[in-house]
């Protein structure tokens, strides 16, 4: 069974500036990690580095990659090539200053990297990144790339691709090592990807700090449907439970970027 990357997408997910719970949420997380050994890829959202510098600290204090989840947590579809520079320029050196070390790594908000927005690629390859984690390759009612390849490749940029790990039953393909599929998955479903995997698949699981906060109250979100806000909320008690069980059936692989390689 191939081993498993953790990765975290640093944002808040309802913007509250009065009352953040993304940093809270993401010490807890460290800690988590700092009692299992695990060393991740922490894909942070500059604007909220910006406001918290510190965090941006601890989690490089804690041993992890930092890595950028754009300066903004806008879809790459929504961009232009300018701004996306400009971007891309900000949050690397923001989180450079913070760490005190290279970040090369990037994950487009909502894996918006498609067909149509191949370009930024180029953009990645000028900037100084050398890998991306941004590709869904299955449908998906937001952004996939269905028969995208599932295990790692390189851009004509020369940027390498970890494509989000998904898996297939009959013609269906869908993500399993995501957030929300961890909390409302049977783990059977869990287990039947993670043994169908390919030899050259590199798996990383993806989650928000808002996967491991039961506390936080109810929202309905703008950009969701009532049933959609809901089943964010759904068994988030059980994740850090579930991600242990994850880590301890497939062993810790290491951050991202000591994996980006074809």
């Amino acid at each position: 069974m191939n081993p498993v990357t953790f990765t975290l997408d640093v944002e808040d997910h309802v913007p509250a500036h009065h009352d953040p719970r993304a940093p809270v949420v993401t010490r807890t997380i460290l800690e988590f990690c700092e009692r299992r050994d695990i060393r991740g890829t922490f894909f942070v959202v500059g604007e909220l580095a910006a406001e918290h510098p510190d965090l941006v600290r601890d989690i490089a204090a804690g041993g992890h990659e930092l890595a950028l989840h754009a300066w903004s947590h806008t879809h790459l579809t929504t961009m232009d090539e300018p701004r996306m520079r400009d971007d891309l320029r900000r949050g690397k050196d923001l989180l450079e200053d913070l760490a005190g070390r290279p970040v090369t790594g990037f994950r487009a908000p909502t894996f918006s990297l498609v067909p149509d927005t191949v370009w930024v690629t180029d953009v990645l390859a000028e900037t100084g990144f050398t890998y991306s984690s941004s590709v869904l390759p299955a449908r998906n009612p937001l952004h996939g790339w269905p028969g995208a390849s599932r295990v790692p490749f390189r851009w004509d940029s020369g940027v390498v691709e970890l494509p989000c790990p998904v898996a297939s039953i009959g013609s269906h393909a869908n993500p399993y090592l995501g957030g929300i599929y961890l909390r409302l998955l049977p783990w059977w479903l869990i287990d039947f990807g993670l043994r169908r995997s390919a030899a050259g698949e590199v798996l990383w699981l993806y989650c928000h700090p808002y996967d491991f906060d039961p506390d936080e109250p109810f929202s309905q979100r703008p950009d969701l449907s009532r049933h959609a806000s809901r089943l964010q909320w759904l068994n988030r008690k059980r994740m850090f439970r579930r991600v242990e069980r994850l880590m301890t059936a497939t062993g810790i692989a290491p951050p991202l970027g000591e994996r980006a390689h074809v």
